[in-house]
């Protein structure tokens, strides 16, 4: 357990000191856009592209694991919007925290540090799960958010949800992770590869995607936390929504899969120990970006992501040595 926790505290070192320069100014709050922007489109899609080209995304029994990562996430989702409307909130607050729930902050933390702790092997299904979060969970959310202007209006057009769903499909459809997972996937199966130059200028692109995602998300969690409370609404406790992220998420994902595994469906145990890693991730930076957008309830939805980011390193820690990885494996 000790030797696992050594292992992840540069990453959260890296978090600590983009958060500490924001705080302390070193990094001004109008230029974390700009990190941002470098990282998603530039870093990440360098990494993932790289990653998709190598044939990672084609690994045996991939399906099946996006059929349990999605399943599971659909779950925590529906848990975190029922908990949503329990608490009061309007349907655009309730869309976005049941986003950042049941949504990992798999690229600027999930990759480095679940590559780092089970091996290269593990970046295939790990990229492979955004599929699920940005087409699927964050359609369903945004959707469910997109209909708060509908809620209290009898008579209302039966296709306004629909309406919504494809808004937020066109949206994530946008997402350029997804655009550079696709063409990296193509290159994989044409056989295709890039000329030596280009190919040197994209892997140096994926070199700084690690450590300026890890110091940009501290930076992004400073400018949340540092951001005016939404009104003068009271905000409701936010202990159900980080059970349901870092406990109840890579809970059900690996029963679900073990569930899958039974009934016939091709499931790798390595494949199947990634995903639920995971899932155990705390919630993604960028929602609080969406929800700031979307104009919900941005200090809710900050508070989800500090906490949940705070008490992952040893939540992460905690499920890396309950399902027996060890340190020595990184």
């Amino acid at each position: 357990m000790i030797d696992l926790l050594l292992l992840f505290i540069p990453f959260f070192a890296l978090v600590l000191l983009g958060w500490a320069a924001a705080r302390r100014g070193v990094v001004p709050m109008d230029g974390i856009g700009s990190l941002n922007s470098f990282v998603l489109y530039f870093g990440l899609s360098a990494m993932v592209f790289r990653l998709s080209a190598s044939g990672a995304l084609m690994q045996e029994g991939l399906l099946g694991l996006l059929l349990a990562y999605g399943v599971a996430g659909v779950v925590v989702t529906a848990l975190a919007l029922v908990w949503a409307v329990r608490a009061g909130l309007v349907r655009r607050d309730g869309g976005l925290v049941a986003l950042v729930t049941a949504f990992p902050n798999t690229g600027f933390l999930g990759l480095p540090l679940l590559t780092g702790l089970l091996g290269p092997q593990a970046a295939g299904p790990v990229a492979a799960t955004l599929i699920v979060d940005v087409l699927l969970l964050s359609s369903l959310c945004l959707a469910w958010a997109h209909s708060h202007a509908a809620q209290d209006a009898p008579g209302d057009d039966p296709q306004e949800v629909w309406h919504a769903v494809q808004a937020s499909l066109k949206g994530a459809l946008r997402n350029p992770l997804l655009w550079s997972m696709a063409v990296g996937m193509a290159f994989a199966a044409l056989h295709w590869h890039l000329p030596k130059p280009v190919d040197e200028t994209v892997r140096l692109l994926g070199l700084s995607a690690t450590p300026t995602a890890l110091f940009t998300l501290g930076a992004i969690l400073a400018r949340a936390q540092m951001q005016p409370s939404h009104g003068d609404v009271a905000l409701p406790g936010i202990q159900v929504p980080a059970v349901l992220k870092l406990v109840v998420h890579p809970m059900l994902v690996c029963a679900v899969g073990w569930g899958l595994h039974r009934a016939g469906v091709t499931l790798i145990d390595t494949g199947l120990l990634t995903v639920t890693m995971a899932a155990a991730l705390p919630s993604a930076s960028n929602v609080s970006m969406l929800a700031e957008r979307e104009r919900a309830n941005t200090a809710l939805v900050a508070r989800v992501i500090l906490w949940t980011t705070a008490l992952a390193l040893v939540s992460v820690a905690l499920w890396a040595h309950g399902l027996g990885v060890q340190a020595a494996a990184a």
